[in-house]
């Protein structure tokens, strides 16, 4: 940690990424490290940065088991969102860059509670997992709606399907989003993620009770 700490003061690239597309995020995520996790969140790591093989570093996080490390990622969402709520009540809290600040955005943008905001759907079709916990966590609703062209009640758990985010579809189930739910041309996420060819992601909603 204490390297880490005298590397980011001279200036090393936090989000630099070795030829297997692996940042120190991830590094620190897939080994298990929580303490050097919450220390490059709050330098400003990117959240939504994938290696090779499409994961981010909560991915890595959660595949390994690593419980501690998931949990500086849930820690440090909650110090973006404190600091935005002090931002809003005239306070001079501010939010770190990198994936943490799009988590912010994405909370402070939220409009109403119902409704899916711009950077809530961005991020749940970019598979940005840390942003969408945000925008969750401080009031959205995991079955809010938007529209896109001429369609309405597109969910989140559709646009991720849509897109294959596998990472972010397992999210919004376990926060208990209605699998079967359909847009207003009766689409529903299954749907999505069959028509975009996205194996992973038709397999996982299956298994989770897709009709």
């Amino acid at each position: 940690e204490g390297v880490v700490e005298l590397l980011r003061r001279r200036g090393a690239e936090i989000n630099k990424q070795n030829s297997d597309g692996i940042s120190a995020l991830m590094c620190a995520a897939a080994h298990g490290h929580p303490a050097v996790v919450l220390r490059l969140l709050r330098a400003g790591a990117d959240t939504a940065v994938r290696s090779e093989d499409g994961k981010t570093a909560l991915q890595w996080a959660k595949e390994e088991g690593h419980a501690a490390c998931v949990g500086a990622f849930r820690q440090h969402i909650e110090e973006v969102t404190a600091a935005r709520r002090e931002a809003a009540a005239g306070g001079a809290g501010g939010a770190s860059s990198g994936g943490a600040a799009a988590g912010a955005r994405a909370a402070a943008s939220s409009g109403s509670p119902g409704s899916l905001s711009e950077e809530a759907r961005q991020a749940a079709a970019r598979g940005e997992e840390a942003a969408l916990l945000a925008w969750l966590d401080s009031g959205g609703r995991v079955n809010a709606t938007c529209g896109v062209d001429n369609v309405s009640g597109l969910t989140a758990l559709m646009l991720a399907a849509q897109k294959g985010q596998e990472g972010v579809v397992e999210l919004l189930r376990r926060r208990g989003a209605e699998i079967n739910k359909q847009n207003s041309d009766g689409i529903s996420a299954l749907m999505c993620a069959a028509a975009h060819g996205h194996p992973a992601v038709v397999l996982r909603l299956l298994r989770a009770g897709a009709d």
